[in-house]
């Protein structure tokens, strides 16, 4: 089994991609998914959260208010270290957990789809690492569309983010999306081709 390290900013590409990988016969793990899961009501992680952040962090049907969590920690770094010392270690777990199941499975490729990888610094002990870039432009574009957001804003938010520039240096693959999605579709089957061969020994 070859474990693959999924990146990317935000609105890059990285879930299409990550959904192109299923279709060629991957096994996907979704941090993101996965952190939603332990931060659910009645969850030890969502009580560390409310209790760290208040009730008004919670929603009328007490899931986390994630935009209002974000905008709490955006410009905090106390509050957001806080925040990820909570839930990263347990999506750590639960990562590791889905990722031995599929292993022991029969999954030949499993693909770890992790937004702030880098961040993190996850690429340490997790190699190959596949970077989705995008042009700013075209990420700026996205953001406002997806998040209904006006132009500064989008850019405040990849502007947080780190730099697409010094994610290249540490990225060991790069699956440029600026294009189509029969584009995207064409660079991530030759990725694909390249990764199985890899574990064929070829």
């Amino acid at each position: 089994m070859k474990l693959i390290g999924l990146t990317g900013g935000i609105a890059s590409g990285k879930s299409s991609v990550a959904a192109i990988f299923l279709r060629l016969g991957a096994a996907v793990v979704d941090a993101d998914d996965l952190s939603r899961q332990v931060v659910q009501p009645g969850e030890v992680a969502w009580q560390e959260i409310v209790d760290a952040f208040g009730a008004e962090v919670l929603q009328p049907d007490q899931t986390i208010d994630r935009q209002k969590l974000r905008r709490i920690i955006f410009n905090n770094p106390v509050a957001r270290k806080n925040l990820e010392a909570i839930i990263h270690p347990r999506v750590r777990a639960l990562a590791e957990q889905r990722i031995q199941e599929y292993a022991a499975a029969g999954y030949e490729i499993v693909v770890y789809e992790v937004p702030l990888l880098f961040e993190v610094r996850l690429h340490e002990t997790l190699r190959p690492v596949i970077l989705v870039a995008c042009d700013p432009k075209t990420q700026t574009e996205r953001i406002m569309r997806r998040d209904r957001v006006a132009r500064a804003d989008a850019q405040k938010t990849i502007a947080a983010q780190m730099s697409l520039e010094e994610k290249r240096k540490l990225a060991d693959y790069v699956i440029e999306n600026n294009g189509s999605l029969e584009e995207l579709d064409q660079q991530v089957r030759e990725l694909w081709e390249r990764l199985t061969g890899e574990e064929d020994g070829r």
